[in-house]
C-alpha cells in the first residue's frame, strides 16, 4: 500500500529537461558564428575600428559586442566608439601605480604572483583589473573574453 502512494506521488513530479526546447541543428549558434571570424575581414565583426585579428576564434570579439563593456562606455558623456578611448581605462588598467596596488591586493588574497618578468605581471594584473572593473568579482576559475581592442591596448 505504501509503495502505491510513493509511485503515485512520483508520477506527479516534474522530470528534468521535460520542458526544455529541442535544439535546432540547422541554426547557427553564436560560437559557430564566431568560428568564422578568422576568415572574415575585421570590418565585418569589429564595430569600434580598433580591433585586430587575434590568434584564436574566441578572442575575436569587439568591445561593443559585450554588454558589460558597452555599459562602461555609456557611463561617460560623449560619443565613445571604443573602450580604448574610455577615460577610466588608463587609471584602472594601465597606470603602473594602480597595477602595483592591484598586485599587493592579489598577494594578500592569493599569495605571490608567480610570473617572473615584471611586464608579464603588469599585463596579468591589467587584465584582472579590466575584468573586475567591467564584470565585478567572478569567482574561482570563471573566465570571460576580453575584447580584442582592450587586449591590444594593454599589450601596447
Amino acid at each position: 500500500m505504501r509503495s502505491d502512494s510513493v509511485m503515485a506521488s512520483r508520477s506527479n513530479v516534474v522530470q528534468p529537461y521535460q520542458f526544455e526546447p529541442e535544439s535546432d541543428p540547422e541554426g547557427e549558434t553564436p560560437a559557430e558564428i564566431r568560428t568564422q571570424r578568422l576568415q572574415q575581414d575585421i570590418s565585418e565583426w569589429c564595430s569600434c575600428g580598433k580591433c585586430k585579428t587575434m590568434p584564436t576564434e574566441q578572442e575575436n570579439v569587439c568591445c561593443l559586442e559585450i554588454p558589460q563593456v558597452s555599459r562602461r562606455l555609456r557611463e561617460v558623456e560623449g560619443d565613445l566608439k571604443c573602450m580604448v578611448d574610455h577615460p577610466g581605462l588608463e587609471p584602472v588598467c594601465l597606470n603602473r601605480f594602480s597595477l602595483q596596488n592591484a598586485g599587493q591586493i592579489y598577494k594578500a588574497d592569493y599569495g605571490p604572483l608567480r610570473l617572473r618578468r615584471i611586464h608579464h605581471r603588469y599585463r596579468y594584473l591589467a587584465y584582472r583589473s579590466f575584468v573586475s572593473w567591467c564584470w565585478g568579482l567572478l569567482g574561482h576559475r570563471i573566465r570571460v573574453v576580453i575584447p580584442a581592442c582592450v587586449v591590444l591596448g594593454i599589450r601596447t
